[in-house]
This record gives C-alpha cells, sequence and structure tokens, in this order.
C-alpha cells in the first residue's frame, strides 16, 4: 500500500491512495495567473478557503468512491494574523490513508497554536504555504514546520517563473532552514 503526493500548481495537490484520490484547493480558471487551466478528477475535493485559488470545486470530476481511503480531520485556523478579519478562516486538513499522515494548512495566515500543532505531531508530509503577502512568510512557516517536526515538509503557495501576482520565492523558505537546520527533509515540488 502506498499513498502519492502530487502538485498540480499553487496550492493544488492530488492525493493517491490504492484505490481512491483526494484533490486539496483546486484554482478556478485565470485565478492564479500564468498556470494553466485547471482539469482533474478525484474521489474527493477538499477546499481550505473560499477564495477562488483554492475552491473551485467544478474543476475537478468527482468519481464515485470505490472503498473510502482518506480519514479527514479538519482543523479551524485564519487566513491572516488578525483572526481572520483581513482574509477569513482557513481550514487546515489533516489526512490519514494507508498509515501515512499529511497535512495541508491551506492559505495559512498565522502562528499555530499549541493545541493545532499537537494534532500535527507524526506527520510523514507537510504541505505549507511559504510566500508570503497573503499566507505567512518562509521564515515564518520554517518556524512553524520545526515546531510540528513532520518527516518531510512540502513548502507550497510561493512564487514560480509563470506566475504573474506577487509572492515571495521558495528560497526564502529554504534560507530559513538552512540558517537554522532541523532534521526534516524537505521537498520542493515541480509539476510533471
Amino acid at each position: 500500500h502506498d499513498c502519492n503526493c502530487q502538485w498540480l500548481g499553487h496550492a493544488c495537490f492530488k492525493i493517491i491512495a490504492d484505490y481512491e484520490s483526494l484533490i486539496i484547493d483546486p484554482y478556478a480558471d485565470g485565478s492564479v495567473r500564468g498556470l494553466d487551466n485547471l482539469r482533474s478528477e478525484a474521489n474527493v475535493v477538499l477546499v481550505s478557503h473560499l477564495h477562488g485559488d483554492h475552491n473551485a470545486v467544478g474543476n475537478i470530476k468527482l468519481v464515485p468512491l470505490v472503498r473510502d481511503e482518506f480519514e479527514v480531520e479538519r482543523i479551524e485556523s485564519y487566513h491572516d494574523d488578525r483572526k481572520g478579519a483581513l482574509r477569513g478562516p482557513n481550514t487546515i486538513h489533516l489526512i490519514t490513508s494507508e498509515g501515512y499522515r499529511l497535512a495541508h494548512l491551506g492559505d495559512l495566515g498565522c502562528e499555530l497554536t499549541a493545541q493545532q500543532i499537537e494534532k500535527l505531531q507524526d506527520l510523514d508530509v507537510l504541505m505549507i504555504p511559504v510566500g508570503g503577502i497573503f499566507t505567512v512568510d518562509g521564515k515564518t512557516a520554517w518556524e512553524i514546520t520545526k515546531r510540528i517536526a513532520p518527516k518531510t515538509v512540502v513548502p507550497m503557495h510561493f512564487s514560480v517563473p509563470e506566475l504573474t501576482f506577487r509572492l515571495e520565492p521558495v528560497k526564502r523558505f529554504l534560507d530559513a532552514a538552512e540558517a537554522d537546520p532541523a532534521p526534516i527533509a524537505i521537498e520542493v515540488p515541480t509539476r510533471a
């Protein structure tokens, strides 16, 4: 049994476990200027918040479940550091499948509480935004990553060459990790 995590761009990932697939934060056509329109299929679609670059459920063809491979726990958080006053709520998704624990932090814009960190312990994979501007920045993302201490961290929601709106590059996250190392594997995603 295996669990595969594929980056579809921006903060969108497809997680595949044996018979089922799940997509998190599909982006709407034109919402992430510079990226191709997203079209895919999955058994389950999760959305961290209701902004167009994260909630285009209509771009995903839903396929009936064969058997439910995913256990999903939702952890409420904020899209900004003012308890949602600027950008609203954000949902963290904690996914368990085939013995793997993964967490997608959506557009996290704030520090996590001790209780939230506790729920996110023992992760195999952590997907965390690092691009700043609309979310936590690279340095803050690395501090959160160290507190969670996953086996592997996958930075997301950062500037890529084809992107035409402003986000910080992943290099700021990588520089923070290099300046203050921890025994956590870092996998910078690339699109197939």
